[in-house]
């Protein structure tokens, strides 16, 4: 596999240490997913990695809350990468709800069982799993959140969404999405994703596209 922009200029021991990182994160994640945060170890995180403790310490050296923040983190970043290019390139407003559907069902699905930690912190379950984020993840999720209310209010301009406010849309967008979701991992739910994406289209767009004079949708 070649050297992606990330490794570019880095000399062999850096780009060495880049990819057991990487590694160490990826065990963490298995490790947080299958025991939960209380659960899960240091040594346990190791074993599965496959590296001693101590070199664990040497890569993170908070241990296993820093473990934790760096995976929560590391999935922001390339969650929110998918999401510019998924949601935000969508010309059509429909399209960039319908996209953003799809988008959050096909994230909790490859990331279950690490979902249902982050799901289950005190701070998430007040309603808004981004309470329950790192602080350097939050300037840049409001930087993606402001540009979909943007989206949104191109609907509402157009007359395609029901005009309650693009920021108060975007609120109860996310706010049905999250509800669907806790419910999908509390229950642990196993219909297929192109089924839960069918039905929140459904429900979702039922709720928040206008209707025309004659009752009918756009």
């Amino acid at each position: 596999m070649g050297a992606d922009d990330s490794t570019q200029g880095l000399t062999r021991k850096e780009r060495e240490r880049l990819a057991h990182r990487q590694e160490i994160l990826a065990a963490a994640e298995r490790v947080f997913a299958r025991n939960g945060y209380r659960g899960a170890t240091v040594e346990q995180i190791a074993q599965e990695a496959e590296f001693a403790v101590g070199t664990l310490y040497n890569y993170f050296p908070k241990g296993k809350e820093e473990l934790y923040e760096e995976v929560l983190a590391g999935l922001v970043e390339a969650s929110l990468a998918a999401f510019r290019e998924t949601v935000l390139s969508q010309a059509d407003p429909v399209a960039a709800v319908e996209a953003l559907i799809d988008f959050r069902v096909r994230i909790l699905d490859e990331h279950r069982g690490f979902a249902r930690v982050v799901f289950q912190t005190p701070l998430a379950e007040q309603g808004d799993a981004s309470l329950a984020l790192p602080q350097r993840c939050l300037s840049r999720i409001q930087e993606a959140k402001a540009a979909f209310t943007q989206v949104l209010a191109r609907g509402i301009a157009a007359g395609v969404f029901v005009d309650i406010g693009a920021a108060n849309l975007e609120l109860c967008l996310q706010g049905i999405l999250n509800a669907f979701i806790a419910r999908w991992l509390i229950h642990d739910t196993q219909e297929p994703v192109a089924h839960r994406v069918a039905e929140l289209r459904t429900i979702v767009l039922r709720l928040v596209l206008a209707r025309r004079a004659d009752g009918e949708r756009p």
